[in-house]
């Protein structure tokens, strides 16, 4: 999953002589850029989790078994999430529809399908694995979609482009010393942070079967190695010179 935290402000310098007031007209100007980033290890992470169900007889009845095994997928969830503050089961979408296929340009009926997803989100990321198996043990069709994050994304954004604006302005002095001037003011800053690295994985038995889990969760063997993020800051930025 990729964030994007922009910072954007407009300084004009004015000057004061007496009763009068002056403002420095549009001048020349100093472009730089300059970059800052930060090693994270992430501590969020989110999932889907997607129960499907079908039945050749009635969309009740495809209703009915969704529901039951919809219920065994939450609670047992449930009873992982409730005790984390800040970690939440929530249904993503819910579909339930009718599929046919095609022979010789002839519609026939197959069977009436159900489909709910179950978005999960959690601070443990040491659970995940377990989250994962006692999903599938209790009848969910598949784990997708996992994408880790940090918590403190825009805190930690900010730092990086409060770094890189320094980095700016060494850099717009230094050219400025150069030729014999110097700046006097900013003309416009923009900024913004992207997240790179370990942020979306798909371990190779998500797609795996429901049946193939035991209900046992203590012989769960999904494992989820968490590796680090780059957060990266870059900012461009525009400085009157004298």
């Amino acid at each position: 999953m990729k964030k994007s935290l922009v910072l954007f402000f407009s300084i004009i310098a004015m000057c004061v002589i007496g009763f009068s007031s002056c403002v420095f007209a549009e001048g020349a100007y100093i472009t730089t850029n300059a970059t800052s980033q930060v090693e994270l290890t992430p501590d969020v992470v989110d999932f889907d989790v997607e129960i499907i169900t079908t039945s050749k007889d009635s969309m009740d009845k495809a209703i009915a078994e969704n529901k039951n095994i919809s219920s065994k997928v939450y609670e047992n969830l449930k009873k992982i999430t409730e005790k984390n503050t800040g970690d939440s089961l929530r249904t993503s979408s819910y579909s339930a529809t009718s599929t046919y296929r095609y022979n010789n340009g002839k519609k026939i009926f197959e069977c009436y399908q159900v489909t709910n997803k179950v978005k999960v989100h959690t601070k443990n990321i040491a659970n995940v694995g377990s989250m994962i198996d006692k999903a599938m043990a209790n009848g969910a069709s598949s784990v997708s979609n996992i994408s880790y994050n940090v918590s403190n994304y825009e805190t930690e954004c900010n730092k990086l482009l409060a770094e890189a604006s320094k980095k700016a302005k060494e850099q717009a002095v230094s050219i400025a010393k150069s030729i014999g001037s110097e700046i006097i003011g900013v003309k416009s800053i923009e900024g913004s942070c992207s997240m790179s690295g370990q942020n979306n994985i798909m371990p190779r038995l998500m797609m795996a079967k429901a049946e193939t889990y035991s209900a046992d969760t203590e012989s769960a063997s999904t494992n989820i190695e968490v590796g680090t993020m780059t957060l990266n800051a870059r900012v461009n930025a525009n400085f009157y010179l004298k």
